[in-house]
């Protein structure tokens, strides 16, 4: 199989660099005289000046050399790109006598190069190129000959490490193409033996990050590729070591999550650097303080939500900055202000529906700017944008891609062809955009659902939810909580919940205890209960309730066990709530109501606790009053489980009369949405109608109504899809359209 004719062409390139040492005007003479080579009994030909190309089997080494021997002037050939069938090793001695500046073979079969296989060539080699074969090492006792080899190609082999010793023999080596290899080790000084080394790439190898710490040495590399390989978790100071001289270098399509503060310590010179295609979720301020060098930074198909002010404040030198395929929400002047000379901007396929009063104020040199795919909400709040765009018409790209999603009545409108009175705020197809406040939501059944309580003691937080409905009737699915972040809300995580109203001492009253580790104090949250009313069909999402709170900052307000004067509290069990941590780990709360007395004496609390499966108690735990909550583990593996607490030191199961009882279902039996928001996947259904604004989560609509505009699919890379279809209206059809925006979020 010949070699590819992108990498010949690369060599080819390099190889006229590197023979081109004479004047222009000589070696202009030479190409108008120059003639192809004869060869007889092999099939050759020159599609290029200097250069053969031939094709053959086991005697073609023999048979080009003896026609290329003693060749000069006119006839003399400075690559030879020989491709050869059922040759498994190159012979010694092959191309004895003949002078050559390149040498391109490939074979797919060759597995070994003879020590002495290039010895004996009447001019130093100085590019060689062994892609497309099947060497599992790098043939260094070989390439030892070649004293003044510059560029060298063994791509697309089966080398799985590289030695201390494997370029040992090689100094003076700039250019070392080792990509498409299966490479997962890199000995510690395997590149200290380099020091003119330039280019080094390394793409589509197995290579972890305890691996590419060890590019030590490479005092002169100037560009590196390490893409499509296997690095993960956080880009830190410890990924890779110091690179003096580097400028370009590709990470992209690895498995890398955030990017740290001293990421590219000793890497102060980079001008171009790639993360497209990994996992990257956090810039932390100040990540990029080492390299204020860089003018093209590429972050495209990555889990960015929001950018913060002091992220990219040291790159005042940018000029190119992707972002596309993220999820963004508002694009502020956070982003744009640290980035003085950004020229070309791309933030194509996000979440951006909010373009904030000067956003754009300090881009001042700008000439690109691409916003194709975001659900723009084209109403008062765009005036500003609007503004900016009618100013700014020299600007490529933006005008044509700035489109609206919302309201209805100007979906896929170019916002660059609305008259200003068309921006408007609260008429009666105004949609407020996802992130603004959430109102209070309720189905068509009129169930309503409010936050009438919240306790926060330091460690959890208890939420006391009012459920009102002519009929109360319902089960729980979900807990949402959302960040208050700069004037706009990020989904921040999708707890399960456990509960029927049937088993509930009041169904009107529902209690929800969760752990606040992850959550950082002072900041703003908002939390949402999805429940599913009566018992309809868990793919019913006209069965789901909707109930937020307001925004609520994470301060302890409370003691629920506070001792008053000279009283004792009295406890009394108001329900259970439960959810499970793991396959085989249930979190469980016990919620009390708390009863003054008179007695002097405060004594002790304890609350019993049992969990059965078949009937039979599978775990007992006892706990105190100040802390009734606690995780039970070691579960086995069954449908469902029955939890029953009581006051006191005894188990429930030793005094029937006082224990309070619920069920849970295993992770086995959880459904689609229990699913869906483990993943934090998540969808908002906006409609303009004449009584409410609906917000439901539902997981068949996004699979039908996002089919036909899935996007190409990236295996192991996060996918965002958005749909902005017309629902069909309910029986009074007097309804107005109303518009589906189906967000998710899967990791594949």
């Amino acid at each position: 199989m010949r070699f590819p004719a992108r990498a010949v062409a690369v060599v080819v390139a390099l190889l006229l660099c590197v023979a081109g040492q004479e004047h222009d005007g000589q070696r202009q003479t030479e190409v108008d005289q120059w003639k192809c080579p004869e060869v007889r009994n092999v099939s050759c030909a020159c599609d290029l000046p200097h250069t053969l190309r031939c094709t053959g089997g086991k005697s073609t080494f023999e048979t080009v050399a003896a026609a290329l021997k003693n060749l000069s002037g006119a006839t003399s050939v400075s690559l030879l790109d020989c491709t050869v069938q059922n040759v498994a090793s190159l012979p010694a001695r092959m191309l004895e006598g003949v002078s050559l500046h390149g040498l391109v073979v490939s074979s797919g079969d060759i597995k070994s190069v003879s020590e002495s296989a290039f010895a004996g060539l009447a001019s130093p080699l100085q590019a060689l190129g062994l892609p497309n074969n099947q060497l599992e090492r790098v043939p260094s006792a070989a390439l030892a000959i070649l004293i003044g080899l510059e560029r060298l190609d063994l791509s697309h082999n089966q080398l799985h490490t590289v030695h201390n010793s494997s370029f040992k023999g090689s100094p003076n080596l700039t250019f070392l193409d080792l990509s498409n290899n299966s490479i997962r080790f890199i000995s510690q000084d395997a590149f200290v033996n380099l020091p003119f080394l330039k280019v080094l790439r390394l793409q589509n190898n197995l290579l972890t990050s305890a691996s590419t710490s060890h590019l030590q040495g490479l005092r002169s590399l100037v560009e590196l590729d390490l893409s499509s390989n296997l690095l993960s978790g956080q880009l830190g100071p410890s990924t890779l070591p110091r690179l003096p001289k580097l400028q370009i270098i590709s990470l992209a399509h690895n498995q890398l999550n955030s990017v740290r503060r001293g990421s590219f310590a000793g890497l102060e010179n980079i001008v171009s650097l790639t993360l497209s295609h990994n996992q990257i979720d956090v810039l932390e301020d100040h990540g990029f303080r080492a390299v204020p060098t860089l003018s093209h930074l590429d972050l495209a198909n990555n889990r960015i939500v929001a950018v913060s002010s002091a992220s990219l404040s040291h790159l005042t030198k940018l000029k190119t900055l992707d972002l596309s395929h993220n999820f963004l929400r508002s694009l502020t002047s956070d982003l744009i202000a640290p980035l003085k000379s950004v020229q070309d901007l791309k933030l194509d396929d996000n979440d951006i529906s909010i373009i904030a009063d000067g956003a754009l104020s300090s881009a001042n040199y700008i000439t690109s700017l691409s916003l194709s795919d975001n659900p723009l909400n084209c109403d008062c709040s765009l005036l500003y944008f609007a503004g900016w765009l009618s100013n700014h018409s020299s600007v490529s790209t933006a005008s044509d891609t700035a489109v609206c999603a919302t309201p209805p009545t100007l979906e896929n409108g170019l916002l660059k062809d609305l008259t200003l009175t068309k921006l408007v705020c609260g008429g009666e197809d105004s949609v407020p955009p996802p992130e603004g406040p959430l109102t209070m939501l309720q189905s068509y059944s009129g169930m309503k659902i409010s936050l009438r309580s919240y306790q926060f003691d330091g460690m959890r937080i208890s939420l006391g939810w009012s459920v009102n409905a002519p009929v109360v009737s319902y089960y729980c699915k979900a807990l949402v909580i959302y960040e208050h972040v700069d004037n706009h809300e990020v989904l921040l995580d999708s707890k399960p919940v456990r509960c029927n109203s049937s088993q509930l001492p009041d169904a009107k009253s529902l209690t929800l205890s969760l752990s606040a580790s992850e959550l950082e104090p002072a900041h703003t949250y908002r939390y949402c209960l999805v429940l599913i009313e009566g018992y309809a069909d868990e793919s019913d999402e006209m069965a789901m309730v909707l109930g937020c709170s307001d925004n609520v900052a994470l301060v302890p307000n409370a003691n629920q066990l506070h001792h008053a004067g000279n009283g004792r509290l009295e406890p009394n069990i108001q329900n259970i709530t439960s959810s499970f941590m793991s396959p085989s780990s249930l979190f469980v709360a016990v919620h009390l109501q708390l009863l003054q007395t008179s007695h002097a004496d405060s004594g002790k609390c304890t609350i019993t606790l049992s969990v059965y499966s078949l009937a039979k108690p599978v775990a007992r735990h006892r706990l105190n009053c100040t802390a009734p909550w606690t995780t039970v583990t070691d579960l086995p593996a069954e449908k469902s489980y029955q939890i029953c607490a009581s006051v006191g030191n005894k188990f429930p199961d030793d005094d029937e009369d006082t224990m309070i009882c619920t069920s849970v279902d295993s992770p086995a039996s959880r459904d689609w949405l229990a699913g869906l928001l483990n993943a934090k996947s998540y969808a908002f259904l906006l409609s303009a109608t004449c009584t409410a604004t609906v917000f439901l989560f539902v997981l068949l609509a996004y699979k039908t109504a996002c089919k036909a505009c899935k996007k190409p699919d990236n295996t192991n890379v996060l996918q965002t899809h958005q749909c902005f279809l017309p629902v069909p209206p309910i029986d009074n059809g007097a309804q107005r359209p109303r518009y589906v925006k189906l967000q998710a979020t899967t990791v594949l």
